[in-house]
């Protein structure tokens, strides 16, 4: 790899390194991850990519920003919040579309573990599993999509800080899933 090609590489993984925790603190204390850190972090990224790499650098941003558009299918099915998806989104567009895969699978790792510890330390495991065993086989036997309700709203989990865990791990794997 050439050595502007490693800088590069080094300047956008610190990006969304700064994006994630920025949207993991947001959430964290408000709840919420704010459109106006994702929007304009993705028009950055997007701008960046296309003035340095031109045409393949637009097309290297942008493939990472609908590689975390994909991630939408847990927004779908009630799983992700909307900010979440587009912190995603602005991620992969500052890292690449590897690299924000990558992330995916190691925020949701993350976040299965933590709602695990969660569910012990509440001990509410046996009714979140029930009521998620009962929502999979509605969904077999009616054929009919519904989005997930849980049974209470008391259980908020910031997953923004599961997500900046993922691009942390995904930085330390060197943007490699898993292996």
């Amino acid at each position: 790899m050439n050595p502007d090609m490693a800088a590069m590489e080094t300047l956008s993984r610190a990006a969304a390194a700064l994006i994630a925790c920025c949207g993991a603190a947001t959430d964290v204390t408000r709840h919420k991850i704010y459109n106006k850190l994702t929007f304009p972090s993705m028009a950055a990224s997007l701008f960046l990519y296309t003035a340095s790499g031109g045409l393949q650098g637009l097309f290297c941003s942008a493939s990472g920003l609908f590689a975390g558009l994909a991630f939408g299918i847990f927004w779908l099915a009630g799983m992700l919040k909307a900010g979440d998806i587009k912190l995603y989104m602005a991620i992969g567009a500052a890292a690449g579309w590897r690299f924000v895969l990558a992330c995916g699978l190691y925020s949701l790792l993350i976040g299965g573990m933590a709602a695990c510890a969660v569910m012990i330390s509440r001990k509410t495991g046996r009714t979140a599993f029930r009521s998620v065993m009962f929502y999979l086989i509605r969904l077999v036997y009616t054929r009919r999509f519904e989005m997930y309700q849980p049974a209470s709203e008391d259980g908020y989990f910031s997953f923004g800080c599961c997500i900046a865990g993922g691009v942390f791990a995904a930085i330390w794997s060197g943007g490699r899933l898993l292996f």
